[in-house]
């Protein structure tokens, strides 16, 4: 009867010629809706409240007659493969191993520059921890192995590429360092 009702409310025109919904059915519709919400659920929980069928006492597989219970076959299904985690190859050990030999380079060259503060200055690094030989050892470790950590990280989340670009990168900046370091370091006198 509602529905024939919401039916029946058709829009009219205003005096401004827009069509206009009377407001009956706006007051209607909200009913409607909730009627049939309620409608839908009193039969999903009459069918969830329906009582199980009673068991037989034959089954499909009869029990044999020694009185042991019957076992069926059990088909085993192959287990999903399981998925291969990247590991590191040779290229990217090269690449983790020349920047560990870049950094302890680093640490030595820094070492010798600072033997000899005439002529020399860290201007990178704060005074007080270059100063300190077992901190600067400890950063200078600690910076390997950051590279080795971020280096997995990239490679274990399938990014190999992204993580040898910036390993090249990383060696390419490291070893100009370094070198130039050296270079500075035998322009001067060892005095």
């Amino acid at each position: 009867m509602l529905y024939a009702t919401l039916i029946s409310i058709q829009p009219t025109q205003g005096k401004d010629g827009k069509m206009r919904t009377p407001s009956l059915a706006v007051l209607f519709l909200p009913m409607f809706v909730l009627s049939v919400a309620a409608t839908c659920s009193a039969q999903t929980v009459a069918l969830v409240d329906a009582p199980l069928p009673i068991e037989s006492s034959s089954s499909v597989f009869p029990e044999p007659a020694g009185g042991t219970p019957a076992y069926m076959a059990v088909e085993r299904l192959p287990l999903p493969a399981t998925e291969k985690k990247p590991s590191l190859h040779a290229l990217d050990w090269s690449m983790i191993g020349a920047a560990a030999t870049l950094r302890a380079l680093d640490f030595t060259s820094t070492e010798a520059a600072l033997a000899r503060p005439q002529y020399f200055h860290e201007s990178v690094l704060p005074k007080a921890l270059v100063e300190n030989q077992a901190g600067f050892a400890a950063f200078q470790a600690g910076t390997v192995a950051l590279d080795y950590g971020a280096y997995r990280y990239l490679v274990h989340h399938r990014l190999r590429s992204l993580a040898r670009a910036s390993q090249y990168a990383y060696v390419g900046i490291m070893a100009f360092q370094v070198a130039h370091n050296y270079q500075l370091l035998s322009s001067y006198p060892s005095n």
